[in-house]
């Protein structure tokens, strides 16, 4: 089976006055269509370095990084952003939502990038009860959620294109540890269905939802 993620001999380094910081030296890797993947390191160890690598938000220094078979290296600006807004769905710990916005015109906001005006929201509602996000709280602005619930529609609107990967950022972050743990079931919920997972995070706890961890330290994964 052909990897979703395959990064072969991948380096990243940052150019400072100061001197060359290399975030990523030598990092090869692979990632299953359905898999589960965690990713946990002390704090710049190149977790977010990583992520934004897997993401196509930043190019390599040297080193291959291919997505669904497609060498990212050999895409242009168009076929990257329509490489981001139709495989790729993100989940980030500050949820990133429109604050004028209701429910529904957040979620459909990707769609609405792919296709113009013509969005569908009967897909938006599909998603958000994929998430159980009650119906009640579709109207409403992001203002007027919790945290949980924000969270739920952050990552109704990154499935809204269905996208090959799902990149989250720290996603429990910013929640109290009960509602954490609901996020981290409806994630597992949404693999048990097919979703390939990749979650950055320092906490254990969510690690241990995953099939498997990566440990990145010092720009290398830790054997």
């Amino acid at each position: 089976m052909q990897p979703v993620i395959q990064f072969e001999d991948v380096v990243k380094i940052y150019p400072l006055k100061a001197g060359d910081v290399t975030a990523l030296n030598h990092i090869s890797f692979e990632v299953q269509r359905g898999e589960f993947i965690s990713i946990m390191g002390p704090s710049g160890s190149g977790k977010s370095t990583l992520l934004n690598l897997i993401g196509c938000l930043d190019t390599p220094t040297s080193g291959d990084i291919f997505v669904s078979g497609t060498r990212v290296r050999a895409m242009n600006d168009v076929e990257l952003t329509k490489l981001r807004r139709d495989r790729i769905g993100f989940v980030f710990q500050y949820f990133n939502l429109f604050p004028l916005l209701n429910v529904i015109e957040n979620v459909n906001f990707p769609q609405m990038l792919k296709s113009g005006k013509d969005v569908n929201p009967d897909k938006a509602k599909e998603v958000l009860h994929a998430v159980q996000l009650e119906e009640q709280f579709y109207t409403h602005t992001s203002t007027e959620l919790s945290g949980g619930q924000q969270q739920r529609v952050a990552v109704a609107r990154a499935l809204i294109n269905d996208p090959d990967i799902l990149l989250c950022d720290e996603p429990t972050g910013n929640l109290d540890s009960k509602t954490g743990a609901s996020i981290m079931e409806l994630m597992t919920e949404l693999n048990r269905k097919g979703a390939t997972i990749i979650c950055v995070t320092h906490d254990p706890t969510v690690a241990k939802y995953s099939d498997r961890t990566i440990r990145i330290v010092d720009g290398c994964i830790a054997s």
